[in-house]
């Protein structure tokens, strides 16, 4: 990934985080993942960083096969602050309530 290019999803920022997990041997214990990893810091668009130790104290004897797992486990894992407003959604356009049905408009292009 380019410098300048970030790597958000859900509110999560992985742009640090993923070089980190790709160069982790798997498969991974969420063990051994705390304890080599676990002061970094997974930063949050909208709410302050979270440790991985944080993420991932409350969880048992899971494995990770691949960094890929790791990064759905912190989202699934990563509190509901972190989304930011419930609901919200900045890719613009309307909602779907706002449009015309689509045999409508084809109606109406058609006269």
């Amino acid at each position: 990934m380019p410098e300048d290019e970030t790597d958000r999803v859900g509110g999560v920022d992985f742009t640090d985080t993923m070089p980190i997990l790709k160069e982790a041997s798997y498969p991974m214990t969420v063990e051994e993942l705390v304890d080599e990893h676990g002061d970094h810091e997974v930063n949050r668009t909208n709410a302050e960083p979270i440790t991985i130790d944080e993420l991932f104290d409350p969880m048992g004897e899971t494995t990770f096969e691949s960094p890929s797992e790791v990064r759905q486990m912190i989202l699934n894992l990563m509190p509901k602050e972190s989304v930011g407003r419930e609901g919200y959604s900045d890719r613009g356009g309307s909602a779907p309530e706002e449009t015309e049905p689509v045999d409508q408009q084809d109606e109406d292009e058609s006269v």
